[in-house]
Order: C-alpha cells, then structure tokens, then sequence
C-alpha cells in the first residue's frame, strides 16, 4: 500500500496524531509512565509507517532505500527542524516535568529521529530541472 495523496497523507497525519492524544491522556491518568510509553512508541510506529508508505507525485511503487524518509530534501529538512524543535523543548520542559527522566527520554526519541531525517535529507539528491 503506498498513500500518495496529499489529502490521504493528511489524513493520515490527522488520524494519527488525535488517535495517540485521545489514547495517552487516559492512558496517563491511570499511570504517568504508560501514558508516555505509549505515546512514545506510537510516534515512532507513525513515523515508520510514514516513511514507508508515503510516496511522492513522480516517486515509484517499489520499496525505498532504508534510510529514505521521505521523498524530497525540503520535506525530510522540515520534518529534522519539527523533531529538533520537540526534542529541544521537551528537554528544556524536563526541568519541570513531574518526571524528569521520562521528558529526556522524549527529548532523546525526537532528536533521534531529527537525526534519521538530516540523514535522509543529507542523501537525497535533488531533481535536476531541465530548461
């Protein structure tokens, strides 16, 4: 299955970003670890299934190279600079945090994937545009 889309993507984005929201705030209620943990390993599963089945307007149906996170450079430059920000600011939160060591493991997951995306980013080679 490959999503190519742009409403499906968003779609997509929608379904998953309230479905984990609805799921960890009682989740969390019932204990603050559970909560995190599964918000953690969603967003990990989403942005997996993302990377995986997203594909671009002219990208093929075959499968992407394994650090291929998304289809263009600007989009995986975007999506470093979204985790990055999360990471940074989940790690300033941490201070504050009720558990502090739960806000640095979340900080470390969005750096972590802030890294696969420079990564992918760093490799994706730009069309070039014929005149």
């Amino acid at each position: 299955m490959r999503i190519k889309a742009p409403a499906a993507k968003v779609g997509y984005l929608l379904v998953v970003g309230v479905g984990i929201t609805l799921t960890m705030i009682p989740l969390a209620a019932v204990s603050l670890y559970l909560g995190f943990a599964w918000a953690v390993v969603s967003v990990l599963a989403a942005v997996a299934v993302a990377a995986r089945t997203f594909r671009g307007p002219t990208e093929l149906d075959a499968p992407r190279p394994w650090w291929k996170m998304t289809s263009t450079r600007r989009s995986s430059i975007l999506l470093a600079v979204l985790f990055f920000l999360q990471g940074v600011a989940t790690s300033v939160g941490a201070l504050t945090a009720p558990s502090p060591s739960l806000a640095l493991i979340g900080s470390v997951v969005s750096l972590l994937l802030t890294a696969l995306y420079l990564n992918s980013a760093w490799r994706i080679h730009p069309i070039a545009v014929s005149a």
